[in-house]
C-alpha cells in the first residue's frame, strides 16, 4: 500500500473507531447503569448477524453549539443503515444517547429524512429506536435545524401507508421530535426508560411514561420490559406486516394445529344475554395457536384489536369485548378502531370484525366529548375500505355500531352470524321501556312487573333474532349465512382463501374529507 492510500486508510480507521466508541466510555457506562443498550448494541440485537450495512457514518455536527463548546459528534448521534430481520430487508436507525444526550442535530435530521425517503422508494419497512433529549440548539445564525426536522416530519407523512414504520421508544423523546414516534404506525415503549413529552411543565410522575401513553393518551401500542423485550416485540410485529403497500403479507407455513371445528365455542357465551364473557376466549379458539398479537391492550380495553393468523394467513381482528363496558363504541375505542382499520386498508390486510355490542353510549357525558363525530369517522373510514372485510356477529349488534362494524349494506365481503345474533336499532330492554311503559306501570301496580316485563322482552328478542330476520333477504337483509359457532374458524379460513385475489375500487375523487 502506498503512502498516499495509507494516509486515507488511517483517516477511515480513525473515523470508524470514533463511531464505535460513541460518546466515550463514561457516557456508555452511564447508559448501561440505566439498563439501556447502546445504539449499536440495539441494532445488532435487532438485525440478523452480520447483515448491517451502515450509511451516514462520516457525518458530523458542523455547527457551533449554544454553549460555544465543540463536542464530539460521531455519526451525528444517529447510527443508521440497511439490514435484515429473519432474512427480510429493512432500514433502521438508532439514536445514540452517549453523543450529546442523543439530541437531534441539523445533519442528523437530514440523515433521518433521507432514510425515510429511501425506505419508501425501495419498499422496505423502517424500524427506529429513539433515545433522545430532543432537538439540539445552535448559535449559528439562529439555525436550530428546523429545516431538517420539518423535512423529516414531511417525509414521515408522505411515506405513511407506503411502508410499515415501527418505532421503539427506549429513552426520552421530547419537543417536536416527540411527533416522530406518534407519526409511525406502531409505537413500542420501554416501561423502565421510555418517556414521551411534547413540552411544558410536567405535573404528575406518570405523565409521559409507557403506562400513561398506553392507558391515558392511547399513543402506545406495546409496552416492553426492557430494550431486549422491545426489540423482540418489534420483530414479532414485523412478521405480520408486508414489505410495502405493493407487497403481499408473508404467509406462515402452518400445519393443521387445531381442528376445523371447535366444540368449546358452544360454551363461551352465557345463557343470560345480560351476562358477559371475555372475547379473548373466542379469539383464542378460532386463530392459529398462539398467533393472536394484541395491540393497545390497556387502552379502551372494551375493544380488542390485533393481528392473527388463520391457517397461516394474516388478518387484523377488531372485536367488541362484552366483559368491559358491554363492548361499547365510545370516543377512545372509536379512535382505536379507526386508526387500526386504516392501517389494514393501507396495506391490504384483511379485516375481521367480531361483533357483540350494545352500540354507542347515550347521554350528556358522551355527547359532550364528541361521540357522534367519533362515530362518523368510523362510518367514513369503513366506507373507504377496499381490503378484504369479514363480519362475524356473535350476539348483540345494536344501533349505529351494527353499521360501523360492517353490516351488510356497508358491503363487507362476507357477513356471518351465530344463531344467537340479534339486530336492533337499540337494545330490546330500552324498546320495552319506551313502547310499553303504560303496560309496565299497570303491571307494577298489580305486582306482576317481572312477569310482564320478561314476556314483552322475550317477544322482542324473538323479533330481533337473526333466526327471524334472516328469513328476509331483502327488507331485513342481515347476513349471508347463519353458521354453527363451532364452524367459525373454518368459515374465516375459507373466506380468506376466496378473498386472496380480491380487487375493489372506490368512486373517482381527488381527496376525501374525513369528519373532524
Amino acid at each position: 500500500m502506498g503512502e498516499w492510500m495509507s494516509g486515507h486508510m488511517e483517516k477511515l480507521a480513525k473515523m470508524r473507531s470514533e463511531n464505535r466508541e460513541g460518546g466515550g466510555s463514561e457516557p456508555i457506562a452511564r447508559q448501561r447503569s440505566l439498563g439501556k443498550l447502546t445504539a449499536r448494541e440495539r441494532i445488532h440485537k435487532l438485525l440478523d448477524p452480520e447483515s448491517f450495512d451502515e450509511i451516514g457514518s462520516a457525518v458530523r455536527d458542523h455547527r457551533k453549539p449554544i454553549d460555544g463548546r465543540i463536542w464530539p459528534s460521531p455519526a451525528e448521534g444517529i447510527v443508521m443503515g440497511f439490514g435484515k430481520i429473519n432474512g427480510r430487508p429493512v432500514l433502521t436507525y438508532s439514536f445514540d444517547f452517549t453523543v450529546m444526550s442523543g439530541s437531534l442535530g441539523d445533519q442528523a435530521a437530514w440523515k433521518l429524512a433521507d432514510l425515510i425517503q429511501m425506505a419508501g422508494q425501495r419498499g422496505m419497512p423502517v424500524i427506529g429506536m429513539i433515545d433522545s433529549a430532543g432537538e439540539r440548539l445552535s448559535m449559528k445564525d439562529g439555525d436550530s435545524g428546523m429545516n431538517g426536522l420539518s423535512t423529516l416530519l414531511r417525509n414521515c407523512c408522505d411515506y405513511s401507508g407506503v411502508v410499515p414504520n415501527i418505532t421503539l421508544l427506549l429513552g426520552p423523546c421530547t419537543g417536536l421530535l416527540a411527533t416522530v414516534p406518534v407519526l409511525s404506525d406502531f409505537l413500542i415503549i420501554n416501561e423502565q426508560t421510555g418517556f414521551l413529552w411534547l413540552g411544558g411543565p410536567i405535573e404528575t410522575e406518570e405523565a409521559g411514561t409507557a403506562e400513561f401513553e398506553m392507558e391515558s393518551a392511547g399513543q402506545c401500542d406495546l409496552i416492553a420490559e426492557d430494550d431486549e423485550d422491545a426489540i423482540e416485540k418489534a420483530k414479532a410485529l414485523l412478521a405480520y406486516l408486508p414489505q410495502s403497500c405493493w407487497s403481499p403479507v408473508p404467509d406462515s407455513a402452518c400445519e393443521a394445529d387445531r381442528p376445523a371445528t371447535e366444540e368449546a365455542l358452544l360454551d363461551v357465551m352465557p345463557d343470560d344475554v345480560r351476562q358477559t364473557y371475555d372475547i379473548h376466549e373466542v379469539i383464542d379458539l378460532i386463530v392459529d395457536t398462539d398467533s393472536f398479537f394484541e395491540l393497545k391492550a390497556d387502552f379502551a380495553s372494551h375493544l380488542v384489536i390485533g393481528f392473527a393468523r388463520f391457517a397461516g394467513r394474516v388478518a387484523g381482528i377488531v372485536a367488541n369485548n362484552p366483559d368491559e363496558l358491554s363492548g361499547i363504541l365510545e370516543p377512545d375505542s372509536s379512535d382505536k378502531y379507526d386508526r387500526f382499520m386504516n392501517f389494514l386498508n393501507a396495506f391490504n390486510i384483511p379485516l375481521l370484525t367480531l361483533v357483540d355490542t350494545t352500540a354507542f353510549p347515550p347521554g350528556d357525558r358522551w355527547e359532550r366529548i364528541g361521540v357522534i363525530r367519533h362515530g362518523a369517522k368510523l362510518l367514513h373510514s369503513y366506507s373507504h375500505l377496499t381490503c378484504p372485510k369479514i363480519t362475524m356477529v356473535l350476539r348483540r349488534s345494536y344501533g349505529g355500531a351494527n353499521i360501523v362494524l360492517g353490516c351488510s349494506k356497508m358491503f363487507p365481503d362476507f357477513v356471518y352470524t351465530w344463531p344467537t345474533a340479534e339486530f336492533a336499532p337499540t337494545g330490546p330492554e330500552t324498546v320495552v321501556h319506551a313502547v310499553f311503559h303504560k303496560e309496565l306501570a299497570k303491571a307494577r301496580e298489580a305486582s306482576n312487573y317481572e312477569d310482564v316485563y320478561n314476556q314483552l322482552l322475550g317477544i322482542l328478542r324473538e323479533q330481533f333474532s337473526v333466526m327471524n330476520l334472516g328469513r328476509h333477504w331483502t327488507t331485513y337483509y342481515t347476513t349471508h349465512e347463519i353458521i354453527d359457532p363451532r364452524e367459525t374458524r373454518k368459515k374465516i379460513i375459507s373466506a380468506l382463501q376466496y378473498l386472496e385475489k380480491k380487487s375493489e375500487s372506490l368512486p373517482g375523487k381527488k381527496r376525501f374529507i374525513k369528519p373532524a
